[in-house]
């Protein structure tokens, strides 16, 4: 196999540090124009690091405008291996582009991309893990409904501590027991609706992630 000839820029762009990714970030910037006059192979390395850095500094929004020109590339090319990277940089960029999305609360997006790793890979435990944990936030009324309820029956327990201190004890002090009480029973529904919403939640993802799964055909 004849040894690959590597231009000279490409050389100094990755003679940086992997984990510096504010200045991978801002010499590929400065050469954007440079690194698309490259060859095929060199100029998909270089964006491919240059967007992995990206979703490592947390620009997750240009991160999601160009991970899709990458992965483009990469099945237009047949690019499956880029150095640095394991195992397979198509499911890589793939799975990045799904915690990119998961990041900016675009679920819709991040259970798509999650799936179609699991078609792809249905053995990959971290791919069902991933889609659990987006169909779980996906369900936003469920967790606003056990959040909204656990903040308004603390409310009310506030309000009626407060009914406690300042009416209770000094005119009806037979009932100060039945207001403690009330005060348990509150904080304690609070508590149950908040758990339950969110044990609901997590049920449903976690049966719906393991069902696609299995579903899949064994590769």
């Amino acid at each position: 196999m004849q040894a690959r000839h590597y231009s000279q820029l490409y050389r100094r762009l990755r003679d940086v540090d992997p984990r510096d990714y504010q200045r991978i970030i801002r010499m590929y910037e400065e050469k954007e124009t440079e690194i698309g006059r490259l060859d095929v192979v060199e100029h998909f390395e270089l964006t491919t690091y240059y967007v992995d850095a990206l979703f490592h500094t947390g620009a997750y929004r240009q991160h999601q405008m160009m991970v899709d020109l990458v992965i483009q590339a990469s099945i237009a090319h047949n690019i499956r291996r880029v150095p640095g990277i394991e195992p397979d940089v198509f499911h890589h960029l793939l799975f990045r582009k799904a915690a990119s999305a998961y990041r900016l609360q675009d679920y819709d997006t991040a259970i798509y991309v999650a799936q179609e790793l699991i078609r792809m890979c249905p053995e990959e435990e971290i791919y069902v893990r991933f889609l659990r944990a987006a169909l779980f936030k996906e369900q936003k009324s469920t967790l606003q409904f056990g959040r909204a309820s656990f903040i308004f029956c603390m409310l009310m327990t506030a309000l009626v501590i407060t009914l406690d201190l300042l009416v209770v004890k000094h005119f009806y002090p037979a009932g100060t027991e039945a207001m403690q009480w009330l005060t348990i029973d509150l904080w304690v529904i609070g508590l149950l609706l908040l758990v339950g919403s969110y044990g609901y939640a997590y049920f449903r993802a976690e049966r719906y992630a393991h069902q696609f799964q299995r579903s899949q055909p064994n590769k």
